[in-house]
């Protein structure tokens, strides 16, 4: 397993601790993993030369579209100590505005 397969997976073990579920959002194009509490969906994810990005919809109709606004950006040589961290203090701000 790589530096980013293991990072996303703690990403997806974070999402799970603060009380989120996952679920599997379906349309005619394509299936996507979402992790879901209250009204916030999300799904991490890495883009090459950019880095780790939470992405987020605030409905169930949003999510269904593929309607996710981009968080911050943490690239993978920020280190993943400071990734985690970046990105959960992120996914707890979000969680405040709901």
């Amino acid at each position: 397993m790589n530096q980013v397969e293991i990072i996303l997976g703690k990403l997806k073990e974070m999402l799970l601790r603060l009380g989120f579920k996952e679920t599997v959002i379906t349309n005619a194009y394509r299936s996507e993993i979402n992790y879901v509490y209250k009204n916030l969906y999300c799904i991490p994810i890495c883009i090459e030369k950019l880095g780790f990005i939470m992405e987020y919809a605030g409905s169930y109709e949003d999510a269904a579209k593929y309607w996710h606004d981009d968080g911050d950006a943490f690239p993978l040589g920020m280190g993943e100590e400071a990734i985690l961290a970046g990105i959960e203090h992120e996914v707890r701000r979000e969680l405040m505005d709901q």
